[in-house]
């Protein structure tokens, strides 16, 4: 994306606030109006009041000088609560946008990315593209119109002086446009050392058990000072040069205010101007020069939006989950995977050309050892991932143009590695679902989490993915999950790996009840569940080495015959 796309993106976020800002600059506008009158105002109380000797006239002076900062203090009240209403509304309609896009993102954009860092980025970009309906854009357009009602009052006052103050613009505008595009500069430093910084710190406390196991503690303490260092240097340079920026232009304008000065005084003393204009005027060229650092620091502002803009844009750019089909009334039907290949990589093919037929109330068994392309099936099957060729048919329909959510309300998955969100078990078995307690009650009953559920309750909190729970009680909310929802086809992914005999036991009988008419697919080597199923299909890098009946493969199928002894 080009800079021009960028800032074009950035001001298409204000189009749904043209109202608003209208209001906005029309407040500035008569703003600028008020405060331009002030060094008028100033001029006469000066040379009418004081030295003229009218205290009547110098009151009324003061005092509509005061209505005047009076009347402007409430137009900015006004002007800032229009334009908090901007910037709350842009970060909101940003963060609700990421949000969503993030929650479609296909699943293979999960597997390879650091959570601190997708946070940090999003957050850091939202804040930076929220900033262009800031008061510092605001401020520059207030400071554009204040240069302009500056120039013209200071013609008013002597075209002389005011020569003296435009040559100076140009000086100005070079030494601080050396600051700004340092600041630029170290801005974009800044942000990459912070990106760098989260991405470490992301990858470090996912990994903390490993810190703690294999006492690598200080070399990752070594780590954090180094990368830290690196961020408060920035700061460091950020918050110097901001320093050397400000004593410049002070020295700048105390300088130029010094010539006015002495110019000033020999008109005044030429009787050519009074003492209230050389005041007036002085005021005015502060107008006129105070504006040039806030109008070029508008580059150091957009140095941080328009990066930002860009990576935000990017990241919604990234490919969603397809889901192009059209309502419909899904019901169970065969299950057939018809030629499917898929690769992860260019050159890295885990499925090819697999055929193969789950029939509907079917009971199939899939086997193989690790990589052999069990776990790639389940996520093909749920539309995780999509196949590289060949097609997935539920019935006669291609499930790629079938409604996602949908198709997925037809499928459960109880997964060896299950997420629990940190809410009660009861939540965690609904999932958002109004379920009477008698159907959640007999589904742990079946799951055998029963015993539990007595022991702690249904709205016992299991905490950050379950973390108050062992594995064994993980696995049966999943299966409790399952049975609640009650789907037609059921995913058993190494599902009874964590449990006990017992509890296996229990979850293998449910094979003859609860889901005797569901579609059951479960990856196991358990010899129990093999020979209770229809079909049982044996896969051997990437393609189905052989497949049917437990009896008719024992002894006959060498892959099985391994699976069945590494299992033992």
């Amino acid at each position: 994306m080009s800079n021009k796309e960028a800032v074009r993106r950035l001001l298409g976020l204000l189009r749904e606030y043209r109202k608003t800002i209208i209001v906005i600059v029309g407040c500035l506008l008569i703003s600028t109006g008020l405060n331009l009158c002030v060094p008028l105002f100033s001029r006469r109380i000066m040379d009418d009041g004081f030295i003229g000797g009218d205290k009547e006239l110098l009151m009324k002076l003061v005092l509509l000088t005061m209505g005047i900062y009076g009347v402007d203090g409430v137009i900015d009240l006004l002007k800032e609560k229009k334009r908090v209403d901007i910037s709350a509304g842009i970060q909101y309609f940003l963060s609700e946008q990421s949000f969503a896009h993030l929650m479609k993102l296909k699943v293979s954009y999960f597997n390879n990315t650091n959570y601190a860092e997708t946070l940090n980025n999003i957050n850091t970009d939202i804040s930076q593209m929220t900033s262009i309906a800031d008061s510092s854009v605001f401020f520059v357009i207030t400071q554009a119109f204040s240069m302009t009602g500056g120039i013209i009052g200071l013609f008013i006052i002597d075209f002389r002086m005011t020569v003296l103050v435009l040559l100076f613009i140009p000086i100005k505008c070079v030494v601080m446009k050396y600051f700004a595009k340092k600041q630029k500069q170290i801005m974009d430093e800044f942000i990459k050392s912070n990106q760098e910084y989260a991405k470490w710190f992301g990858d470090t406390v996912g990994g903390v058990r490993e810190v703690k196991l294999f006492n690598i503690l200080d070399k990752k303490h070594e780590e954090f000072v180094l990368n830290q260092n690196n961020i408060i240097e920035k700061q460091k340079q950020m918050n110097m040069l901001g320093q050397w920026n400000m004593m410049v232009d002070n020295v700048m304008v105390q300088f130029l205010s010094t010539l006015l000065y002495i110019l000033g005084a020999n008109l005044v003393f030429d009787m050519n101007l009074s003492v209230g204009s050389v005041f007036a005027f002085i005021t005015y060229s502060a107008y006129v020069t105070g504006p040039i650092s806030a109008i070029l620091n508008i580059g150091y502002l957009l140095s941080g939006i328009i990066p930002s803009t860009k990576r935000y844009y990017a990241f919604m750019e990234l490919e969603e989950e397809t889901d192009n089909g059209k309502k419909t009334d899904l019901r169970p039907n065969d299950l057939k995977l018809q030629k499917v290949s898929f690769t992860y990589e260019k050159d890295k093919c885990i499925l090819k050309n697999i055929d193969i037929l789950f029939a509907k109330c079917s009971k199939t068994a899939i086997i193989g050892r690790n990589g052999s392309g069990k776990t790639t099936i389940i996520n093909l099957l749920t539309r995780m991932y999509e196949p590289t060729s060949g097609e997935i048919l539920l019935g006669a329909e291609n499930i790629s143009e079938l409604p996602l959510p949908e198709y997925r309300n037809m499928v459960s998955v109880v997964s060896q590695q299950i997420y629990l969100f940190n809410d009660t078990i009861r939540n965690n078995i609904c999932l958002y679902k109004q379920i009477d307690d008698t159907v959640i009650e007999a589904a742990c009953k079946a799951s055998g989490l029963e015993d539990y559920i007595k022991e702690v309750s249904l709205d016992y909190v299991v905490g950050q993915n379950g973390a108050m729970l062992s594995g064994g009680q993980k696995q049966k909310i999943a299966l409790a999950r399952a049975l609640v929802h009650d789907n037609p086809i059921i995913i058993f992914d190494e599902a009874t790996s964590n449990t006990d005999a017992y509890s296996e036991q229990q979850i293998n009988g449910l094979l003859d009840t609860r889901l005797k008419d569901k579609t059951v697919i479960v990856i196991t080597h358990k010899k129990e569940i093999l020979s209770k199923v229809d079909q049982i299909v044996v896969l051997k890098e990437g393609v189905v080495a052989d497949s049917g009946k437990y009896d008719d493969l024992i002894g006959k199928s060498d892959e099985l015959n391994v699976m069945l002894e590494k299992a033992e």
